[in-house]
Formats: structure tokens, sequence, C-alpha cells
């Protein structure tokens, strides 16, 4: 191999490693996290009705009723995810991974909530008295905003350069300029000071 050839192989491995440090940010629409927080809202009342199950509380019917009323949205939610998934390289296992974790950070926070079953029949009462519309608006409201979306390219597009501004005085009001003559010492004639 001539040494033009291999000085040539280098640069191009060198430009494929550092490819991935000038890639493009992970840009999320607004869109898209309304999407990612009425999901997380989906999987929180999920976990819900499989914990809280016997005895007093049973959500068995309330998850029914989330089910039927808000199925058909939640349908169009997945498919908008699986967008999001497709457009930034990470396909269905990127989202599966998503709504596990979704599903396991449900979990934990379970663990940590006192009364978590009082709690959460609230937020069931909250979500199925509002209409398909109205529930996506509470969950943007509501719903913290998922990690991954927090850091949108806004935030990581540099700032253009400010430009310095003029700095022009104020033309003066006729109150200063009458001021102004007033203040000025009137002349003196030294023939009148002399006698």
């Amino acid at each position: 191999m001539s040494r033009k050839t291999s000085s040539a192989i280098a640069a191009l491995l060198c430009v494929t490693i550092a490819a991935p440090a000038f890639a493009k940010p992970q840009c999320y629409t607004h869109q898209d996290v309304r999407a990612m927080q009425v999901r997380q809202l989906h999987y929180e009342l999920m976990v819900a009705a499989l914990k809280c199950q016997g005895g007093e509380v049973n959500f068995h019917d309330k998850w029914s009723s989330w089910v039927n009323r808000f199925g058909p949205m939640m349908n169009s939610n997945a498919n908008q995810l699986r967008g999001l998934f497709s457009r930034l390289g990470k396909g269905q296992s990127g989202m599966d991974r998503y709504v596990t974790q979704l599903s396991n950070d449900a979990s934990m926070r379970a663990q940590h909530v006192e009364d978590y079953c009082d709690t959460q029949a609230k937020l069931f009462d909250t979500v199925l008295a509002l209409s398909p519309t109205e529930m996506e608006a509470w969950a943007v409201d509501s719903i913290e905003k998922p990690m991954p979306a927090t850091a949108n390219c806004a935030a990581t597009t540099p700032a253009s350069p400010v430009k310095q501004a003029k700095v022009i005085a104020p033309a003066p009001t006729k109150a200063k300029v009458e001021k102004t003559k007033a203040d000025k010492p009137k002349p003196t004639r030294t023939a009148d000071a002399k006698g």
C-alpha cells in the first residue's frame, strides 16, 4: 500500500470517527414534546391500574374507561411517537426502550408516594372528566417535560451576534430650550459698568 493511499484511509477514518461529534442535535418539536407528555400520562395510569388492585381500591373499571374514552387518541399518539423515533434514527427499538423507561419510572415513583392509590384515583377522576382535546392540554400543563426534550435545539443553537446599537441623543423639548436660553448669562455692556 502506498504512502498516499494510507494517508487517504487515515483521513477517511478520522472523518468517520469524528462524524458523530458534528451530527445535528436531536430536535424535538412542540408536537413531539406534547406526544411524549401524553404518553407519560398513559403509563402513569397504566402502572396505577396494575398496582392498585384488590381490597378497597380497584382501578379495573377506571382503566377500562380510560382505554374506551382515549383509545383512538392513544393509537394516534403511538403513531406520532413511532414517527419521532424513526426521524431520530432510533426506530421501533428506540420507542420500545422509551416506553419501558416511562413504565419503570412510574413504578419507581409509586413506591415513594404516600397514599399512592388515593392520589392516582384522583388523577383518573380528573382525566376521565375531560374530552380528548382537554386531556392533551391538561397533560401538557401537568406532566413534566421529558428529559430528552428539555435540551431542545433552541438551547443548543449558538446565539447570533448582537449588533451595537447607535446612541442617538433625544431632541430637546421646547421647555428645555427655553430654560437653556434663560440660564445663559446676559451679556453686560462695559460702558454701562463704567459709568
